[in-house]
């Protein structure tokens, strides 16, 4: 929490540097790019569930959201909740800490676009964890699954969920007062042998840019830009060269780091053409 609250601080000064200084001159956008997962009740009809979908949202999209898009602060649910299990802990104040009113018209309104990373969806239930433990998961007081018909991908993360896109477009729109958006990561990993045949690949971008044409068409979402993760297959994080995003291969054993275009490339290229589906 206290890396959050000095990452959105930071962020904020950025921002103003970049709009005093250099916009004038340069024209340019500026804002931040917040990862995000939909988050579905596991069980619609029940209260709790519904309830933990909500809370599952504001600690992950909304942590960094609601004070740069909506009022300069963190939303009441997890102020209320951290809060709560911090006295609960016997501690004398919230492990969140607190951004000054100063703080707060200085963090609200620095953007000038709302960028999504977006990957996958959640099913999410209630998790009633002993007051003694103490971690962003217990205070979120969530538990997430996926449901089983769902494609798996080369992540144990990633099940493939297009609905869930659609979901979470929306919802930007409505809680953050509809501001420009820009995905900048949307895409699907694979593992093991190479097959340039990624038929799953194209699956995962029809169906979900599909949801995202439908937030813009039926939604009115301000959809501005799309921007699919990832060109070629890199080094991810923490599990390096094992899962591959790309719409191009490449070839490691190789000095040379042959890029080789995989079918979902064609088709990618297709739809950036098109601007759209292709007509057939």
């Amino acid at each position: 929490y206290v890396v959050g609250h000095n990452l959105i601080k930071a962020h904020a000064e950025a921002w103003h540097l970049y709009n005093e200084t250099y916009r004038a001159k340069q024209g340019g956008l500026i804002s931040i790019t917040i990862n995000s997962d939909w988050a579905e009740p596991r069980n619609p009809h029940n209260q709790e569930d519904n309830d933990a979908a909500r809370r599952y949202l504001e600690f992950f999209l909304g942590w960094f959201a609601h004070p740069i898009f909506k009022n300069g602060d963190y939303n009441e649910v997890m102020k209320t909740r951290i809060r709560e299990r911090s006295l609960a802990q016997g501690l004398s104040k919230s492990r969140l800490p607190e951004f000054t009113e100063s703080e707060k018209q200085r963090i609200k309104g620095t953007y000038d676009y709302f960028g999504l990373n977006h990957y996958t969806s959640v099913l999410v239930y209630n998790i009633n964890y002993p007051a003694g433990v103490m971690s962003y998961e217990s205070d979120r007081g969530t538990g997430s699954v996926a449901d089983r018909s769902w494609l798996n991908s080369g992540s144990f993360w990633l099940k493939v969920a297009p609905f869930g896109f659609r979901k979470l477009l929306r919802w930007i729109k409505e809680e953050y007062n509809n501001p420009p958006i820009y995905v900048t990561e949307n895409g699907v990993s694979e593992r093991g042998a190479l097959d340039l045949n990624d038929t799953w690949r194209i699956h995962y971008y029809r169906n979900y840019i599909n949801e995202a044409l439908k937030a813009v068409t039926l939604d009115g979402v301000d959809l501005r830009g799309y921007t699919a993760w990832s060109l070629m297959d890199n080094f991810e994080w923490a599990v390096g060269f094992d899962e591959r995003f790309g719409l191009y291969h490449v070839n490691l054993t190789d000095p040379n780091l042959p890029r080789l275009p995989k079918a979902s490339a064609r088709y990618y290229s297709q739809i950036v053409n098109c601007n759209g589906f292709p007509d057939p």
